[in-house]
């Protein structure tokens, strides 16, 4: 029975050790994720701070049972739960730096390689979840069902985190529209890129961003224009489509910068981070819409930018600011827990 009691206790241990390792694995993982060394980071930021109480709570919980031996576990689930999470984890990092076979597909604005990678870290995120959900019904000796039963919390937790996230869009929205500039500073502004319809033509969300950039060089005292965004197969760019309707404007402006290799608004911040001198970064205006500039905020700051927004005045249908700023919530959560 002793024995029995110190290999329960060893297996305990080690789950406790095994977590705090993932838990610095993931912060390397988000940070190498954005090309940026852990040196830069920053535990009190949202999505930090998600993961480590995620994780507190599962260290909280194996010590409660390594404290009170009355306490009886399933380890053997426990161990299958956090190797399975360590599989899903190391395979998401691994996805972003290899080139996977499936870009051929495109969905929702995504390319197959990065919804992979997102299913990846999903998947991850879904099973330590459940390691915390099988510890708190093992806890409560409901021992049916228990795997099953701790799949289903934790979808509902993973909704009421996606559902958090919509009402942080949506109740910051109006704060990041139009931040003020001053007419002495020089800014640099970048045009975020979007959809690109049939004929090579800017959708109405594109337009929109680039009027809202020609009513700055109008009014503001502007240095460089940056332009970004790749292409779907069979496409200009979003950063030379862009350019195109700029010029349809008959607007004279020479220092235009053109991007149109990144895929995704973290690629943008990140190429602005490693392209732009420090003076630009503190005078950097980023337009566009007012669904997508909230996370914008939130990825600059991961970055340690500062910067001001200044949203388009498009107006959507409701359904259509509702798909958006929905397919908004659920990216914020993603780049929240694994800055993807």
């Amino acid at each position: 029975m002793k024995s029995s009691n110190n290999e329960n206790k060893t297996v305990l241990y080690l789950l406790i050790i095994a977590l705090g390792l993932q838990l610095f694995l993931l912060y390397f993982f988000k940070y190498q994720n954005q090309n940026l060394s852990i040196k830069n980071i920053d535990i009190a930021i949202t999505g930090n701070l998600f993961n480590l109480i995620i994780y507190l709570i599962s260290e909280i919980l194996l010590l409660i049972v390594l404290l009170n031996p009355k306490i009886k576990i399933n380890l053997k689930l426990l161990s299958s739960l956090l190797v399975s999470s360590y599989l899903f984890l190391l395979i998401g990092f691994i996805s972003t730096k290899i080139n996977l076979p499936f870009n051929s597909i495109y969905v929702f604005g995504q390319f197959g390689n990065k919804l992979f990678t997102g299913l990846c870290y999903t998947l991850y995120q879904l099973v330590l979840l459940s390691f915390i959900f099988s510890l708190i019904l093992g806890m409560r000796k409901n021992l049916n069902r228990i795997f099953i039963k701790s799949i289903l919390f934790s979808v509902i937790i993973m909704v009421l985190i996606l559902i958090y996230s919509l009402f942080f869009i949506l109740s910051r929205e109006e704060r990041v529209k139009l931040e003020p500039l001053d007419s002495k500073t020089s800014y640099t502004v970048v045009v975020l890129g979007a959809a690109v319809w049939s004929d090579n033509k800017p959708s109405p969300i594109l337009a929109a961003r680039v009027d809202k950039a020609i009513e700055l060089l109008k009014n503001h005292n502007i240095k460089k224009l940056f332009l970004t965004g790749s292409n779907a197969p069979g496409e200009l760019s979003e950063a030379e489509v862009a350019m195109n309707y700029l010029k349809s404007k008959n607007v004279s402006f020479e220092n235009i910068v053109i991007e149109s290799n990144t895929t995704s608004t973290t690629e943008q911040i990140q190429f602005l981070k490693s392209r732009l001198s420090e003076t630009e970064q503190n005078n950097l205006v980023i337009v566009s819409d007012s669904f997508h500039l909230v996370r914008i905020k939130e990825i600059s700051k991961f970055h340690k930018l500062k910067i001001k927004t200044i949203a388009s005045e498009l107006k959507l249908s409701f359904f259509s600011e509702l798909y958006n700023t929905i397919r908004e919530a659920l990216a914020l959560t993603v780049f929240w827990f694994f800055a993807i």
